[in-house]
């Protein structure tokens, strides 16, 4: 990775005014009066946001040449009531590549911008030392200055390769800048080994601003759309966990209002038919999951077809497979159809509604999996036996729901055993629970998780609210632990209201390493074997662990 450190100016440009084509929208889900089940009143659930964090992207866009260069400024609030010593960013895997050049890193405190010291480690963090702490209520503004070049894909490229990727008519930037990690108090910003599943989307909401200068004639898409002038693009959004864009001088755009969201869908000419289509599911999805998630926050929802095999999800807006809108027949059990409404739903699940990607991958997988098939029996139930025949079982998905991202080798096996294992267990519950019931601990579940991490602890703690039912058998059919639902029902909490410890006990436990601690301590700490936290965390050599290490701690 080329990199040169140097003074940058940290000036902040003025917010251009949205106007009437504004489509973002700060929101706090509510519960209306024709909600189902139980009231709710305070109580935990979710993690709280450790910081507060705004990004501003200012870009030139190199179409022919394949490249992007990026100013980058996120301004920080603590909100306490650590002070903080540091500030890190994670580095998504193109951001790891000769592809990458970081140019310039500096920091604004008080009136004086300075550069800070910086670390790169082997796990792929970008660490900034701050010269003076940063106190609750206090904030800094950072700047980072960088190129990224997208590497070539085709049409049956799966995840990561292609995240940033372009072909002969389109370029896409999806898990493409330095982002910001969640900070817990108390324990400091968290970091993770790298994985083999794939770039995992572990970040807090934040508000964003994108302004994009493009070549003459080239059209860009992304979420929350203001507008644009000339051949400068703007897109706003607030509370969203990431954002991403795709340009193209080809894209045509067709727009539709429904559930007072405008949908905009972008595509390739020759591809009207596909897009009407999409547009279509988009709109059933949309209506569908309103009813069975909750309200979905922002005003606007753009669609764009992209330049790979899969789907993607970042906020507001959904890359949707390249290679389904070349395929599609007219039939909704096409790659086209199929994928929109689970990749719809990760707009619930993974972007709204936050989950740790390295140790629960699998809340943010049941549940897009078997919206899927809530959409097939809502929309096309005569496509029902075939959802579980050809998009479950002919997988022969197998092993435990709860899988971490270590316990996985590749993406596929996570799609293949994770998800579909997901939707089964999901279906499990459902058929046990009641429908009516198991729509209303949706409802609740979205409702109080939007804008946090939600755990599986939360998931357990909202499910026994809307259950009598013993689904220990259920639980011990599709998770490798033993899940204590509680006998008391819990209570949950508004978003945003600290509150004090669940007392069920919890279905994973992780530690966060501190400085000094060794393996060996902290499997006396917790009463476990040490060779139990060396396997379910895939550690190779125990001396390795360091300060900020997230552990998966077994029961035994």
């Amino acid at each position: 990775m080329a990199a040169a450190f140097a003074l940058s100016s940290c000036g902040r440009g003025a917010v251009s005014d949205p106007g009437s084509l504004s489509t973002t929208a700060p929101f706090v889900p509510v519960r209306s009066e024709t909600d189902t089940g139980h009231v709710l009143t305070s109580g935990p659930l979710g993690s709280n946001i450790g910081a507060v964090a705004k990004y501003r992207f200012s870009i030139v866009l190199d179409y022919s040449g394949h490249r992007a260069q990026v100013n980058q400024l996120v301004e920080l609030a603590n909100p306490g009531p650590d002070i903080w010593k540091e500030i890190v960013f994670h580095l998504p895997i193109d951001l790891r590549s000769e592809r990458f050049t970081l140019s310039q890193v500096s920091l604004l405190e008080q009136v004086e911008t300075i550069s800070p010291q910086l670390r790169v480690s082997a796990d792929n963090f970008l660490t900034i030392s701050l010269p003076t702490g940063v106190r609750p209520h206090e904030s800094r503004l950072v700047s980072i200055t960088y190129g990224l070049s997208a590497a070539p894909t085709t049409l049956a490229s799966r995840r990561p390769h292609g995240d940033v990727g372009y072909n002969e008519e389109i370029i896409q930037f999806t898990n493409w800048y330095p982002q910001l990690v969640p900070y817990q108090p108390g324990r400091g910003w968290l970091r993770w080994d790298t994985s083999n599943v794939g770039p995992p989307l572990m970040a807090e909401v934040a508000d964003y601003e994108l302004e994009i200068k493009a070549p003459n004639g080239v059209v860009v898409a992304s979420g929350g759309p203001v507008g644009h002038k000339g051949n400068t693009w703007e897109f706003m959004l607030e509370n969203a966990r990431s954002i991403a864009f795709s340009a193209s001088p080809d894209y045509k755009v067709r727009t539709q209002t429904s559930d007072s969201t405008t949908l905009f869908v972008y595509h390739l000419p020759g591809h009207s038919a596909e897009a009407e289509a999409v547009t279509n599911a988009a709109t059933q999805s949309l209506s569908l999951f309103n009813e069975q998630f909750g309200t979905y926050p922002y005003k606007s929802l753009v669609i764009a077809q992209n330049a790979y095999l899969p789907s993607v999800a970042a906020g507001g807006f959904i890359l949707h497979t390249g290679q389904g809108f070349e395929q599609y027949t007219g039939h909704p059990g096409t790659l086209l159809i199929v994928l929109l409404p689970l990749t719809m739903a990760q707009l619930w699940w993974g972007q709204i509604v936050g989950h740790n990607p390295i140790s629960e991958p699998w809340l943010g997988a049941a549940l897009p999996m078997y919206a899927e098939y809530l959409f097939d029996e809502r929309y096309y139930p005569n496509l029902v036996a075939w959802y579980w025949e050809n998009r479950i079982e002919y997988w022969q998905p197998e092993g435990p729901v709860n899988l971490t991202a270590y316990d996985l080798e590749t993406t596929a096996s996570l799609l293949q055993n994770v998800y579909r294992q997901g939707a089964r267990f999901l279906n499990s519950v459902r058929d046990k629970i009641g429908e009516e019931e198991f729509t209303a601990f949706l409802r609740d579940l979205y409702i109080h998780s939007s804008f946090r991490i939600m755990t599986s602890e939360d998931f357990f703690n909202t499910l026994a609210i809307h259950t009598d039912h013993n689904l220990e058998p259920i639980i011990s059919q599709y998770f490798d632990y033993t899940i204590e639902m509680p006998t008391q029902v819990p209570t949950l909490t508004p978003l945003f209201t600290p509150a004090p410890s669940p007392t069920p006990t919890p279905p994973l436990r992780t530690h966060i390493v501190r400085s000094g601690e060794t393996i060996s301590g902290i499997a006396a700490q917790y009463n476990v074997a040490i060779d139990s936290i060396i396997k379910r965390n895939h550690i190779d050599d125990p001396a390795s662990i360091r300060p900020g290490q997230e552990l998966m701690i077994p029961y035994q």
